[in-house]
């Protein structure tokens, strides 16, 4: 009978090839990243049932948004947190930091749901990029 890890293991397994196989994870620099796209796909594939995002910080004036996005469905309830600001957003992001931090956010909700463990295109620091 296999334990509660090794099936999430299993999960975690399939779907990354299930984002391979659809063209959902990319390279960058020689590192593999998953897309937004892609994690909005597999949470569909897995159940999910509401994403829900909230503004825990948003200074205008300095340039700083902090949003909270909690994914739930089939395999439970996960949230994750996602900031932006001018120094990690590329120059063409900069006017929308607030939908960038959201994105940000819900990207890392739905890792976390979907059992991804690769970092989302859309969570790196543009300066992390080579």
């Amino acid at each position: 009978m296999p334990n509660a890890k090794s099936n999430k293991n299993a999960i975690a397994e399939e779907s990354i090839k299930l984002l391979r196989q659809n063209k959902h994870i990319i390279n960058l620099s020689g590192k593999e990243y998953v897309t937004h796209q892609g994690l909005v796909w597999l949470a569909h594939i897995r159940g999910i049932q509401s994403i829900e995002t909230e503004m825990v910080q948003g200074q205008l004036q300095e340039g700083f948004f902090l949003f909270k996005a909690t994914a739930s469905g089939e395999r439970g309830t996960f949230s994750g947190h996602g900031d932006a600001k001018p120094n990690n957003v590329g120059k063409m992001v900069k006017p929308h930091l607030i939908r960038m931090a959201e994105t940000r956010a819900i990207s890392r909700a739905l890792r976390l749901y979907c059992g991804v463990g690769i970092t989302s295109k859309e969570e790196l620091d543009m300066q992390d990029i080579g």
